[in-house]
C-alpha cells in the first residue's frame, strides 16, 4: 500500500495520462495548473476516512467553505453541508470512500449540481471533476494493486 507520496505520484501520471489520450492538447498554464490540482486531490481523497494528508487538506478546504458560507450568512447550507462532513468519520477505511462507483458517482452528482447553478463554467466544472475522479481511480488502483500483490507473494519459511 503506496503511502500519500505513492498516491501524489499515481495522480501525477493520471493527469498525464488523461491530458495527452483524452483532452488532446495542451492548455493555458493555468488550466493546466488547476487540473492538476484536481487530479492530486482527487488522489488523495480516498483516504479522508483516516488520520491522513488526505484528510487534513480535505479539512482545510472544508473550514474555507465554512468560512464563506457563514461570512455570507447562508447557516442553512452551512448546516447541510456540515452533515455531509462527518461522513467520513462514520464508515470504515477502505469502505465506501475506496469504491470507484463512490469516486465516480458522487463528483459527476455534484457536477451535475454545479453545472446546474452555473451553466456558464459547465465544461470547466466537467473537466475539473474528470481529473478529480481519475486521481481517485488511481488511488484505489493502487490500493488494490499492492494488496493483491501482498496477497500472491510467497510465505517465507
Amino acid at each position: 500500500m503506496p503511502n500519500y507520496k505513492g498516491h501524489l505520484v499515481g495522480g501525477v501520471v493520471t493527469y498525464l495520462l488523461v491530458l495527452v489520450l483524452i483532452i488532446g492538447y495542451i492548455p493555458s498554464l493555468m488550466t493546466a495548473s488547476e487540473w492538476f490540482l484536481f487530479a492530486l486531490a482527487g488522489s488523495l481523497f480516498p483516504d479522508v476516512d483516516i488520520k491522513s494528508k488526505g484528510q487534513k487538506y480535505f479539512y482545510y478546504v472544508v473550514l474555507l467553505i465554512f468560512i464563506v458560507l457563514a461570512g455570507k450568512g447562508r447557516f442553512q447550507m452551512l448546516s447541510c453541508f456540515s452533515f455531509i462532513i462527518i461522513t467520513p468519520m462514520l464508515v470504515r477505511h477502505r469502505g465506501v470512500f475506496h469504491s470507484a462507483w463512490f469516486v465516480i458517482c458522487v463528483p459527476f452528482v455534484i457536477w451535475l449540481a454545479m453545472a446546474t447553478l452555473f451553466p456558464t463554467v459547465s465544461r470547466s466544472l466537467f473537466c475539473n471533476t474528470l481529473f478529480f475522479i481519475t486521481g481517485a481511480l488511481s488511488h484505489i488502483f493502487l490500493d488494490r494493486g499492492f494488496s493483491r500483490t501482498r496477497r500472491i507473494r510467497p510465505r517465507n519459511r
